[in-house]
C-alpha cells in the first residue's frame, strides 16, 4: 500500500507540472549514435536496435555496492526488473522477457514511466505489451498526443499475434546479439510467400541484411516494408541508416529532409536533427562545414562541454572560423557561463555579421542584461533572416513584454506563440538553455512546456532535474530521474542524473560511482568527466 501511494504521488507530481502546458498549447531510438569521423571509412553501427548488454554487466558489476536510498528501494526494485527482463531477451529468451516485461507492467504506477517502458517495447516489438501499459495510464488525456504519436512512429500495419511478437523478438535478439543475422535471413526467406504483405517481417529482414552489410538487399527489404506501411517513421529512420552505412550520402540527405517535411513525429525530432548533422557533414565538400556539422551534433545532443572541448581544440589551428566561434559561445551560455559566451559571441560577429546563431546569441545576452531595447533590435533583425524560426519568435515576444512598447507586434507573436507546432517544441528547450540562464522560474516554465509535448525527451528533463537540485528539491529530482528509469536511447544519462542527485545530497562516493558508470557506457559524455574530476579529491579524502 505503502509503495502504491508513494508512486501515485511521484506521477501526479509530474502530470500537475506538466498538464498546465500541455493545455495551454492544445495539446535514440535506442541508442544515440556515436560521433562519426568524417575521415574514416568506418561506418557506424546502426543505432536502431535494443542493446542493454553493456548496462546490464555494469548493474551486476556494481550490486554489491548499490547503495539503497530507504524511500527508494521499489524504485531499485524495480528497476532492477527491468533490467532483468532485458538481460534475457538479449540472450535470446524472448518468451521469459515478455512475461517478466508484462509482470513489470503490473508493478508500475507512474504514467509517464509506463509511457517511457512502452518505448522501450515498440522498439523490440512487443506492440501488445505497449498497448497495455498505455493502457494502464490513468491521466490519458495528459499523453493522448505522445501515444498517438508512438503509434504512428512503430506499429506494423499487419497484426501480429503474441506468438509472432516473441518469434519476431528472438530473431532480433539472434541478429544483434547472437552474431545469426545469416540464419534469420534464411529463415525468412524460406517464408518469403508467408511473409510477403508483413511489414515488420520485411523490417525484420532489412534488419539482418544490414548487419550482413548486404545494403541493396537490406534497401529493397525496406522499401517493401515501408510500401506496406507508408506511415511507419521507424522504417523511413532505419532506410536513412542503411543509406549511410552503404555510403549514399545524397539520398540519405534527401531522405531525411522528406521525413522532415512530411512524416515529422514528436518522438524522433531529436533523433532526426542529430541523423541531420551526420548527413550534412558527408556531404560537404568544406572541411569547414564537416567539423561545424560534426560539432553541432554534439551541441544538440546536449554534450555542452564536449562541444566546447572539441571546438576550442579546432580554434587553436583555425582561429577565425566563426560558426566555431559561435558554436562555442551557445555551449559557454548553456553551462550558465554568460559573460565568456558573450565575449565569443561578439568576436563571431566581427567576422561574420549575418550568422543566425551568433544574432540569436547576442540578442539573448542584451536580454540578461536587461538591454530589451537591443535585444529587440537583434532579435527582429535575425527573424527577417529566418521568418519561421520559433526559437526567436518565443525570445522575441518575451523581451517584448519586458520593454511594453510594440503592442501590436507583441500581439502578432502571440497569435503565432498560439499556432505554434507542436513539433517546433525544442523551441522551448533551445530559450530554457539561453535567455533563461539567470532566471529559474522561467526556464522551468520553458523546460515544462517542452516535457509537456515531449515528456521522453532527455535533454529537457536532465536540465530540469538539475534545476530541482539547484533549488534543493530532492524529492522532485528523484522522481524525475525514477520516471526516466526505463527509457534506453541515453542510459548513460540515466546514470550522469543519479550521480548530480547523489552529489546534490552530500553521498559523494556515490556520485563517483554513478559518474564513472555513466562514462563507461559513454566515454565521450564530457560532462560527466567534467564533475568526476571534480569530485574525485573530495571521494578519496572521504573515510572509508
Amino acid at each position: 500500500m505503502i509503495k502504491i501511494r508513494k508512486n501515485i504521488i511521484l506521477s501526479v507530481f509530474f502530470i500537475i507540472t506538466l498538464s498546465n502546458y500541455v493545455c495551454a498549447f492544445d495539446n535514440d531510438n535506442l541508442l544515440t549514435p556515436k560521433l562519426i569521423d568524417i575521415n574514416s571509412s568506418k561506418q557506424n553501427a546502426s543505432p536502431n536496435y535494443f542493446n542493454l548488454a553493456n548496462i546490464v554487466d555494469t548493474l551486476i558489476n556494481n550490486d554489491n555496492e548499490t547503495v539503497q536510498d530507504e524511500t527508494k528501494e521499489d524504485d531499485e526494485a524495480i528497476r532492477k526488473k527491468f533490467v532483468s527482463s532485458t538481460s534475457k531477451f538479449n540472450q535470446g529468451n524472448a518468451k521469459v522477457a515478455y512475461d517478466e516485461y508484462e509482470a513489470l507492467i503490473e508493478e508500475l504506477d507512474n504514467d509517464t514511466s509506463l509511457l517511457t517502458l512502452s518505448k522501450v517495447l515498440l522498439e523490440v516489438g512487443y506492440f501488445s505489451l505497449a498497448q497495455k501499459a498505455w493502457d494502464k495510464i490513468i491521466y490519458k488525456n495528459q499523453f493522448e498526443l505522445n501515444i498517438n504519436d508512438l503509434k504512428k512512429s512503430y506499429l506494423p500495419e499487419f497484426t501480429l499475434s503474441k506468438d509472432d511478437e516473441i518469434y519476431f523478438a528472438k530473431l532480433y535478439s539472434g541478429i544483434y546479439f547472437d552474431n545469426s543475422a545469416n540464419e534469420v535471413i534464411n529463415e525468412l526467406q524460406a517464408k518469403k510467400k508467408e511473409y510477403q504483405t508483413n511489414d515488420y517481417a520485411n523490417f525484420m529482414l532489412s534488419r539482418a541484411n544490414l548487419a550482413q552489410k548486404k545494403y541493396s538487399q537490406a534497401l529493397n527489404s525496406i522499401n517493401k516494408a515501408i510500401n506496406l506501411n507508408p506511415d511507419n517513421v521507424n522504417y523511413y529512420l532505419f532506410k536513412v541508416d542503411i543509406l549511410l552505412e552503404a555510403k549514399k550520402y545524397k539520398d540519405a540527405k534527401s531522405l531525411i529532409e522528406k521525413i522532415e517535411k512530411d512524416k515529422l513525429s514528436i518522438n524522433f525530432i531529436d533523433l532526426i536533427q542529430s541523423k541531420k548533422q551526420t548527413i550534412l557533414a558527408y556531404n560537404s565538400k568544406d572541411e569547414r562545414e564537416k567539423k561545424y556539422y560534426i560539432l553541432n551534433k554534439e551541441f544538440l545532443e546536449g554534450n555542452f562541454e564536449k562541444t566546447k572541448k572539441d571546438c576550442q581544440n579546432i580554434l587553436n589551428f583555425d582561429k577565425d572560423n566563426a560558426k566555431i566561434i559561435s558554436l562555442y559561445a551557445k555551449s559557454e551560455l548553456a553551462l550558465g557561463n554568460i559573460e565568456r559566451a558573450n565575449s565569443f559571441f561578439v568576436n563571431s560577429y566581427k567576422i561574420e555579421k549575418d550568422n543566425l546563431d551568433t544574432m540569436i546569441g547576442l540578442g539573448d545576452i542584451r536580454y540578461i542584461h536587461e538591454d530589451y531595447k537591443n535585444a529587440i533590435k537583434i532579435y527582429k533583425k535575425a527573424l527577417k533572416k529566418d521568418k519561421n524560426n520559433y526559437e526567436i519568435i518565443i525570445k522575441l515576444a518575451l523581451v517584448q513584454r519586458q520593454y511594453a512598447k510594440y503592442p501590436k507586434e507583441l500581439k502578432k507573436l502571440e497569435l503565432l506563440l498560439d499556432r505554434m507546432p507542436k513539433t517546433q517544441y525544442l523551441s522551448w528547450y533551445k530559450a530554457a538553455i539561453s535567455i533563461a540562464q539567470k532566471n529559474d522560474v522561467l526556464k522551468e516554465e520553458f523546460l515544462k512546456r517542452t516535457l509537456g509535448v515531449n515528456p521522453l525527451y532527455e535533454n529537457a528533463l536532465g536540465e530540469l532535474v538539475g534545476l530541482e537540485l539547484k533549488n534543493k528539491n530532492f524529492i522532485n529530482a528523484k522522481g524525475l530521474i525514477d520516471t526516466a528509469s526505463y527509457t534506453l536511447s541515453k542510459n548513460y544519462y540515466y546514470y550522469y542524473l543519479l550521480g548530480m542527485y547523489n552529489q546534490a545530497t552530500e553521498k559523494k562516493r556515490d556520485a563517483v560511482r554513478y559518474y564513472k558508470t555513466s562514462l563507461n557506457l559513454n566515454p565521450n559524455f564530457e560532462t560527466a568527466n567534467i564533475k568526476l574530476l571534480n569530485l574525485i579529491p573530495d571521494s578519496a579524502s572521504e573515510e572509508i
